[in-house]
């Protein structure tokens, strides 16, 4: 079972493999402490604004309950483009 310890440590390689040269696997992640919640965007194909419209996106909204935190851990760890 995944910790929060875990869950940070990917959060960390997921914003450190943030491609804005290239243009694709871009993440977007809030932390709301006060209400203790994670809220991940993956732009696979990149972020953009096109005629108004948003780049489509994967989310994934939790509370860091232990359950929450399995779930955010393996939506990240599914779409990094290194898993190690």
């Amino acid at each position: 079972m995944k910790d929060l310890k875990d869950l940070l440590e990917l959060v960390n390689q997921a914003i450190t493999e943030n491609d804005f040269i290239e243009g694709y696997n871009h993440w977007f992640i809030d932390y709301s402490g006060h209400v203790n919640t994670l809220r991940v965007r993956h732009y696979e194909a990149g972020w953009s604004i096109k005629d108004g419209k948003e780049s489509r996106s994967e989310r994934c909204e939790v509370y860091l309950t232990p359950e929450g935190i399995q779930e955010a851990y393996w939506f990240i760890k599914n779409r990094l483009k290194n898993k190690n």
